[in-house]
């Protein structure tokens, strides 16, 4: 199902997981006596994430009963290998879930943490001469990470602009590495989530198009808070648990907005303005709507929100030729599962 680059970074990146993860990830943070608590090795890339960042720093984990440990990861690979071999129990990530589907690797979507799609942007060089998505066609090079957000973005804003993903040069470049690539021509325009799409503005660069522009509800960029099923099975609990985390992190946001700002300065190495303006632009789906069917992001709705916006990443990523094969709406509707959002809201996990 995968196409050569993707296994080929897979395979290297698992060995180097499986070698190093248990001596150099980020140690849990310290918990009353484990007896009480139920163990959780939670794999967190490092990202937008500051929901799971504060709960982090607050302990908000060890406060609903859970011990965790948690594995950061700059990149999607490892992160699947250690949900495949069974040594992560949770993936609080983006669209590296739709390759663990792919790989047969079971998931129960338990929540939506975030909406990483707000912050999805075309961004180009203002001497390129394009205006927005419907000008892509114009771009004589455009940076896009493989296998990501930013390659589903632009498959999509072609299909929107007339255009076929065939019809377009792009270069697999890291994040870190395409605003050197915007400054000495290799590529003339970029899709990118935030921060580093507000660091290209900044630095002269232009924001022509955001994926609400040309995505129905915003776009498909989908964050997740996924669970192995085994681990379920075995632990009840957590599902819920780790809704209520959700809960209890927007609550110390909105207490202290400046903890959030702070985690993503901190992750990123970035200004505070930069950090400030990524806190106060993600969109964050409530709890409750994630049972509304007509949500954007409705778990509920196995036709719409989460199913379908998953889907439709799914089939971006086969256009791109990241995955050979697609992935069914039948086999991402049985991953998603509401029950736990509706056990928080209607039993507080009790």
């Amino acid at each position: 199902m995968f196409s050569r680059f993707v296994r080929q970074l897979m395979a290297v990146t698992a060995l180097a997981a499986a070698s190093v993860m248990p001596q150099v990830q980020a140690q849990p943070a310290a918990a009353p006596p484990v007896g009480a608590l139920t163990p959780v090795n939670i794999g967190l890339p490092i990202s937008n994430y500051w929901p799971a960042y504060i709960a982090r720093d607050l302990k908000l984990f060890e406060k609903v009963g859970l011990a965790p440990k948690f594995f950061m990861f700059q990149s999607g690979a490892p992160l699947i290998a250690g949900m495949k071999s069974g040594s992560l129990d949770v993936a609080w990530t983006g669209l590296a879930t739709l390759f663990m589907l792919g790989q047969g690797i079971p998931l129960k979507f338990v929540l939506v943490p975030l909406d990483s799609s707000s912050q999805m942007a075309y961004v180009v060089n203002p001497a390129s001469g394009i205006e927005s998505y419907k000008d892509i066609a114009k771009s004589k090079n455009i940076g896009a990470s493989t296998a990501t957000c930013s390659e589903v973005s632009m498959v999509l804003a072609a299909r929107a602009a007339g255009t076929q993903r065939s019809a377009l040069h792009a270069s697999n470049l890291a994040p870190n590495l395409m605003q050197t690539a915007l400054q000495n021509g290799q590529i003339d325009s970029a899709f990118m989530w935030g921060p580093w799409n507000l660091l290209w503005r900044d630095a002269g660069y232009k924001i022509v198009s955001w994926d609400k522009d040309f995505m129905k509800d915003g776009g498909v960029c989908a964050t997740t808070v996924a669970i192995r099923p085994d681990f379920l099975k075995t632990n009840p609990s957590v599902g819920c648990k780790l809704v209520k985390v959700q809960a209890l992190a927007m609550e110390a946001a909105r207490k202290d907005p400046e903890h959030a700002i702070r985690t993503m300065q901190e992750a990123f190495n970035i200004p505070y303005k930069t950090a400030k303006e990524t806190y106060e632009t993600l969109l964050i789906p409530s709890i409750e709507s994630q049972l509304k069917p007509d949500s954007p992001w409705t778990l509920s709705n196995k036709s719409a929100g989460l199913t379908e916006k998953l889907f439709v990443a799914g089939e971006a990523l086969r256009e791109a030729k990241a995955i050979t094969q697609p992935i069914s709406r039948a086999t991402i509707a049985e991953a998603v599962d509401d029950r736990y959002i509706r056990e928080y809201l209607d039993k507080d996990c009790k």
